[in-house]
């Protein structure tokens, strides 16, 4: 750190501390650390073998009446999520809320991008994340997930439609 930096305090509604927290590290280190993530980001494959798709409700449904354990890990992931559209979540933050631990939601992640390339033949998750800093993890980067509003109307509407 220079000496000659100066800094200012600014105000920031406190929704939004995290999300700043992780636009400062990015500024610090431009160079983002690649994503350990299956998949690369959105869970597309870097090489673009697998197109991006928009999610439907009838995708979705799909995606709930899947049994597999891991998809079902990634349907909470998706709750929570759509729980409050369009704020970002950090894998700390998730694991604590879900109860469970970074290697399981890992394996799930990895599990959930062979799971769509392979039944919904795209790359793309229905959740977005990127990397950044959470002020209450040990961990120097790590994802914030989140959903969008159409997405997450769309996951809310595939649960209602559930027997």
């Amino acid at each position: 750190m220079s000496h000659d930096q100066q800094f200012i305090s600014v105000p920031v509604p406190a929704q939004h501390v995290t999300r700043v927290y992780a636009l400062l590290a990015e500024l610090d280190h431009p160079s983002k650390p690649e994503s350990p993530l299956p998949g690369g980001t959105q869970g597309a494959d870097p090489g673009g073998k697998w197109p991006k798709r928009e999610w439907t409700v009838e995708d979705l449904k799909s995606l709930i009446a899947t049994n597999l354990p891991s998809v079902q890990r990634v349907a909470a992931l998706l709750d929570l999520l759509a729980a409050d559209p369009g704020r970002s979540f950090s894998t700390t933050a998730v694991v604590a809320r879900l109860d469970f631990d970074r290697s399981r939601l890992k394996g799930a992640l990895s599990a959930f991008t062979r799971h769509v390339h392979a039944h919904y033949d795209r790359g793309n998750w229905p959740m977005q994340f990127v990397w950044g800093t959470d002020p209450d993890s040990d961990f120097e980067a790590e994802a914030f997930y989140r959903l969008d509003e159409s997405n997450a109307a769309a996951w809310k509407a595939a649960r209602a439609t559930e027997v």
